[in-house]
């Protein structure tokens, strides 16, 4: 039996590796190079040189992974792992990605623990901490696929990305399939929450994440995510398999004092367990809430009118579609994609804040108008759409 010294050193090497592969496969969105698509740094005003340089922090923050990997005392470079990562997202909020957050938490985790520490309460509340940032992960995505988007939209468009075609019988039966894959990731949260059942939701996490990579892998969708998949699978693995630490210990919610690592448990508790209950209100953002390939966030687009799109940056100008209203519409998913190798963040004011900077190429009236697609109703789908122009964006 792996023991929780080890646990904890084996989950750094993967939270780093991982870290670090997901970085260079995303490498535009963090050093920046022939990079057109707009930053959304999360402070106003902040000062040009420091986005426009934001590569040397970039650079600094890989230097610090590999040094976490290879220290025998890693504490420090996790801290500046950390530190470093929270700036690059002041920067540019495009940057919080799930995976980036997640990673950044159980790091933070890690951190609070003293290097070399051999005390069983602190490694075993810093396991507990991670164990519970995985459960969290699994309860929320579920529970954010729970929605009518889910069957009608996304998994339909991911099968056919993937090459596979449904017969119009089958397809009847998709939603109310896709709601089962919903419950059964929920499920995965619960069942590597009790003991009792926690190996065989390790063997089902494994099976549902090789299921999901040769889906994305045989779409060629999101490759960042592929990554991700990997790193979750040996997380899983490391974290709960044959693991005797259980959640439910009262041991590990006893108060010890101002000490930090001990209080990491309820730290992730309110964090990763309860704040993303809010997203719900639209009072925590989505992917701070497992909502990646939920069908529950809004999209946005830019309509641009041919002066515009003549002045667009060339990988932008690829994406530019029309309506069948002749419209010339912009989106900002298969921008970045295209581009960043991820998606936009997708939240309403991220949006605006991106076609803000756009509107620097307006040269008359309505040549610009930010549109966004609204959080589809849970239960049938139906949506709101909100438009902009320049003049209503400049209002903030």
């Amino acid at each position: 039996m792996t023991s929780t010294v080890a646990r904890l050193s084996y989950l750094r090497f993967t939270l780093a590796g991982a870290y670090l592969c997901g970085i260079l496969i995303c490498w535009r969105l963090w050093f920046g190079a022939g990079r057109t698509f707009p930053r959304a740094p999360i402070v106003a005003g902040l000062p040009s040189s420091l986005l426009a340089h934001d590569y040397l922090l970039s650079i600094l923050l890989l230097a610090a992974l590999l040094l976490s990997i290879i220290s025998k005392r890693p504490g420090c470079y996790l801290v500046a792992v950390v530190a470093l990562t929270v700036l690059l997202v002041v920067c540019d909020l495009t940057r919080l990605q799930p995976w980036v957050y997640q990673y950044v938490v159980m790091l933070s985790l890690l951190a609070c623990r003293r290097s070399r520490s051999t005390e069983p309460a602190t490694s075993r509340s810093t396991v507990g901490a991670s164990q519970l940032v995985i459960v969290a992960l699994y309860f929320w995505s579920g529970t954010q696929k729970l929605n009518w988007s889910f069957g009608h939209e996304v998994v339909p468009d991911l099968l056919a990305a993937g090459g596979i075609q449904l017969s119009p019988a089958h397809l009847l039966y998709l939603p109310a399939a896709s709601v089962g894959i919903a419950l059964c990731e929920v499920l995965l949260g619960v069942g590597l929450l009790i003991r009792r059942t926690r190996q065989l939701a390790v063997v089902a996490a494994l099976a549902m994440h090789l299921l999901l990579l040769a889906l994305l892998i045989a779409a060629a969708s999101n490759s960042v995510v592929w990554a991700w998949n990997l790193g979750m699978m040996a997380m899983v693995v490391l974290l709960f398999w044959r693991a005797d630490c259980s959640l439910f210990s009262a041991e590990l919610w006893r108060w010890r004092g101002f000490d930090l690592a001990p209080q990491v448990v309820k730290i992730v508790l309110v964090l990763c367990g309860l704040l993303p209950a809010l997203s719900f209100v639209g009072w925590w953002d989505m992917y701070l809430s497992a909502a990646l390939y939920s069908g529950n966030t809004p999209i946005g687009v830019v309509r641009v009118d041919e002066r515009v799109r003549n002045q667009l940056p060339a990988r932008a100008q690829l994406q530019v579609f029309a309506t069948s209203r002749d419209e010339l519409m912009l989106p900002f998913y298969e921008w970045s994609m295209a581009e960043l190798n991820v998606p936009p963040y997708p939240e309403t004011r991220v949006y605006r804040q991106l076609a803000r900077q756009l509107c620097t190429l307006e040269q008359g009236p309505r040549q610009i108008e930010l549109i966004v697609k609204e959080r589809p109703a849970i239960l049938n789908g139906s949506y709101s759409v909100s438009r902009a122009n320049c003049p209503d964006l400049s209002l903030r």
